[in-house]
């Protein structure tokens, strides 16, 4: 039986080890491939709570352990490049990302004493137009879908202004840093709703790494903000004798350095609110698809 172009609403069968949704006549789950257990219809239920029951600690406790434990990734030796290690990733997958984004192939460097850099080339427009054919494209496939269609339409839109003029220069700067953030959204997110265990190590484990992501990045600003000698420090501290992004984006946009360090400080300040509404909005669209599925059932 063909399954693909089902709709979420038509996914009603919610499987017993990972509460994935699947179609009604699923075998086996399709997130986590374990068996789909059968209920013969006299005995489905015909109803079902609008929210699945929260077990475990609470999610303030769980993001209380993660800050409590994400110092040891800063701080403990092993641990200490563990998390460097990370956030280079991180960082360096933000400034690849937007490379490509804007047509200038690039790949990601990182040796094993501290050194990380994003290497790319120049500016290719057949990439750039292929980038823009492929928005175009999205936005078409979501004309049906308000918000999405308003975002690729913001984004065609901004594009060609953004990718012709030096102003990709400056978010192709910025993007490392802007990479770890979201990175650390992510993680905030999948510590809220639980990950794919929804175990109480595993929330905390996500819980930590968001905060050592975000919180190096809210003490290297505030440093960059109020501090000459901070500024001093990562001035002489680039990676590969190379100048560093704050350094190069202040140049572009004329600007000083401790004014670079208060807009991503800013930046950094959201991170969690941002992933906090994100993980409460798909919250209330779960309980409404409950809803729905339980007054279907009822009817």
């Amino acid at each position: 039986m063909d399954q693909t172009g089902i709709g979420s609403q038509q996914r009603t069968k919610h499987c017993m080890e990972c509460g994935y949704r699947n179609v009604p006549l699923a075998r086996t789950c399709e997130l986590c491939g374990k068996p789909m257990r059968h209920v013969a219809a006299a005995e489905t239920p015909t109803f079902l709570p609008q929210k699945p029951v929260v077990e475990g600690p609470d999610r303030w406790f769980i993001l209380g352990l993660g800050a409590f434990f994400a110092p040891a990734l800063a701080m403990l030796p092993l641990v200490q490049y563990m998390g460097w290690f990370l956030a280079s990733l991180c960082h360096e997958m933000g400034h690849c990302a937007v490379a490509w984004f804007f047509g200038m192939p690039a790949y990601p460097a990182i040796r094993i004493d501290g050194h990380a850099a994003a290497m790319h080339s120049q500016q290719q427009i057949l990439l750039v137009v292929m980038v823009f054919a492929g928005l175009l494209w999205l936005t078409w496939c979501c004309r049906k879908r308000p918000v999405l269609r308003v975002v690729f339409g913001v984004i065609v839109l901004l594009y060609l202004p953004f990718a012709l003029t030096d102003a990709h220069a400056i978010l192709h700067l910025l993007a490392g840093h802007w990479a770890e953030m979201a990175f650390a959204g992510v993680f905030f997110h999948r510590a809220l709703s639980g990950g794919f265990t929804a175990s109480t190590p595993e929330k905390v484990t996500y819980a930590a790494v968001a905060f050592f992501l975000l919180g190096r990045n809210v003490v290297m600003n505030f440093g960059l903000m109020t501090s000459e000698a901070a500024r001093q420090a990562y001035i002489g501290n680039g990676s590969f004798g190379l100048t560093q992004d704050f350094v190069r984006a202040a140049r572009e946009l004329g600007t000083s350095l401790s004014t670079v360090g208060f807009l991503m400080f800013v930046c950094s300040l959201a991170t969690l609110p941002i992933a906090w509404f994100v993980w409460q909005r798909s919250e209330r669209q779960n309980a409404r698809e409950l809803d729905l599925i339980a007054r279907t059932r009822g009817s």
